[in-house]
């Protein structure tokens, strides 16, 4: 099918497109409601499943059940791997004070654009793909990307690497894809000193807190504009009262870096860190969770095909680098092509402001459905 009739097949069915948004917007799915995931989770599996794809659940460890479907080659692997994510970062009740409502072209509600409009995409194109025996491809949504996807992470690559690349539908900003992503560090610092009484014999003590102060100067040392590097101090305690010495104390920063060889450098810095004063210990806990998601020429070749794909259907798709990062970047760096923020456009990740198009559902949907076939 040209890459025009797979756009004129979807926007026949924006409709159904937005009516399966609305009820995966009704679903909240925060994060930290593993029972709220897995019953979103088993909502999708049976949607899918009346629609003709294979589909099942996957349990992860303490944040609820994954969905995996598959058409074509039923999960034997091959074709590309759609990936997105079941949670959003709203918690339960957020419903009631801020419902999913249409205002022309703009739908709104907590999640409806990070990510169930790319959730209610991946069902539709399945559906399609399955009813037209056309292309093999693979869905995974798994069940705590919001919060780091520990639990997940294994089922991800384990996957990934069974298919010829990866199709994130994270949303997309501005319409563009995503072909590059910072790698992602999150560091607890401890310092612990001495306590002591700061008017009869401050000198006795060993202050965390001062250590603290100075290690937050030290980290921004690291930082390396030209690179993109960013080190930043995010969150700090210590102290207990105004006439004690502080004897602990705990910091945490954040580090967002566009190479390997940053993430090593910045690393080896944070843990090798010394105290000026003796006597306050130091430990480090944390690493680089998510590595950056770096270009090659086989996911900017990937890249090309969508930009031509999309410019054969009417609209363009224009490339774009990011702070930010998503299971993608596991998939990269595990060496599988992929490509990210195939979402649909919208707006306010995360603020009671977040809207997606509607009219963009089955634009997406479209070249989705012509990147699989493609592949």
């Amino acid at each position: 099918m040209k890459p025009r009739e797979w756009l004129a097949r979807f926007a026949a069915r924006g409709d159904r497109l937005t009516a399966d948004l609305e009820a995966l917007v009704a679903q909240e799915s925060p994060s930290d409601d593993a029972d709220r995931v897995s019953s979103l989770a088993r909502w999708i599996r049976d949607r899918l499943s009346e629609g003709g794809v294979t589909a099942e659940t996957r349990p992860c460890v303490d944040r609820g059940d994954a969905v995996f479907a598959s058409v074509g080659r039923r999960g034997a692997g091959g074709g590309p791997l759609i990936l997105g994510h079941l949670d959003t970062v709203w918690p339960a009740g957020t419903l009631a004070g801020f419902p999913f409502r249409i205002d022309g072209d703009r739908a709104t509600g907590p999640g409806v654009f990070d990510m169930k409009a790319g959730i209610a995409v991946a069902i539709e194109v399945l559906v399609e793909l399955a009813a037209r025996g056309d292309g093999a491809a693979s869905l995974l949504l798994v069940p705590d990307e919001e919060v780091g996807s520990a639990a997940s992470k294994s089922l991800t690559l384990e996957l990934a690497k069974r298919h010829t690349s990866v199709l994130v539908l994270e949303p997309s900003l501005d319409g563009a894809a995503k072909i590059a992503r910072k790698g992602n560090g999150m560091f607890r610092i401890r310092f612990r000193g001495r306590a002591a009484h700061a008017g009869l014999e401050p000198e006795r003590g060993a202050s965390a807190l001062a250590e603290l102060a100075r290690c937050v100067l030290f980290l921004e040392t690291l930082g390396r504009p030209a690179a993109g590097t960013t080190v930043s101090a995010t969150v700090a305690q210590s102290g207990t009262r105004t006439n004690v010495i502080p004897e602990d104390g705990t910091l945490l920063a954040d580090a967002r870096v566009w190479s390997e060889g940053e993430a090593d450098r910045v690393t080896l810095a944070i843990r090798g860190y010394a105290a000026a004063d003796p006597r306050v210990e130091v430990s480090v806990e944390g690493s680089f969770d998510r590595p950056p998601l770096e270009p090659t020429p086989a996911s900017l070749a990937l890249y090309e095909r969508a930009r031509e794909l999309s410019e054969e259907m009417g609209f363009p798709l224009e490339s774009v680098r990011v702070g930010g990062a998503s299971d993608g970047n596991f998939t990269a760096a595990a060496g599988v092509p992929t490509l990210d923020g195939l979402g649909p456009r919208g707006g306010g990740a995360h603020a009671r402001g977040e809207f997606v198009s509607l009219s963009d559902l089955p634009v997406r949907a479209a070249l989705l459905a012509a990147l699989v076939a493609d592949a």
